[in-house]
C-alpha cells in the first residue's frame, strides 16, 4: 500500500468517523432537550387563557393552538392559520365555528 492509498484510507475513515460523532451529537440533543411526557400532556390539555364577565376562553395544542370561547349558552370555537399562496405569500385564515343551547 503506498502512502496514497493511505492517505485516502485515513481521509475516508476521518469523514465517516466524524460523521457517526456528528450524528450521536444531533441524537444526544435531541433527547436532551425534547418535551418530557408530562409537558406535552400539559400542553394539550385544555387550559383557561382569560376570564371575563362570565366569559371564559380556553385553548388546547394539536399542532397549533386552537381556541374556544364560552359565554353561557354560546360556545365559539376558533381556529387560525397561515397559508401559503406564492412564493413570498402568506395568508392568515381563521375559521369559527359557534354553537347555542350547550350546557
Amino acid at each position: 500500500m503506498d502512502s496514497y492509498e493511505k492517505s485516502l484510507l485515513e481521509g475516508v475513515a476521518f469523514v465517516f468517523g466524524f460523521g457517526f460523532v456528528v450524528l450521536g451529537f444531533l441524537f444526544l440533543c435531541n433527547y436532551l432537550f425534547s418535551p418530557s411526557k408530562e409537558e406535552t400532556a400539559r400542553d394539550h390539555a385544555m387550559q383557561v387563557v382569560r376570564e371575563f364577565d362570565g366569559c371564559k376562553v380556553y385553548r388546547f395544542w394539536d399542532r397549533e393552538y386552537h381556541y374556544i370561547t364560552k359565554c353561557g349558552d354560546k360556545v365559539t370555537t376558533q381556529k387560525n392559520w397561515d397559508e401559503s399562496c406564492g412564493k413570498a405569500c402568506t395568508r392568515h385564515k381563521t375559521e369559527d365555528i359557534t354553537t347555542e343551547d350547550n350546557q
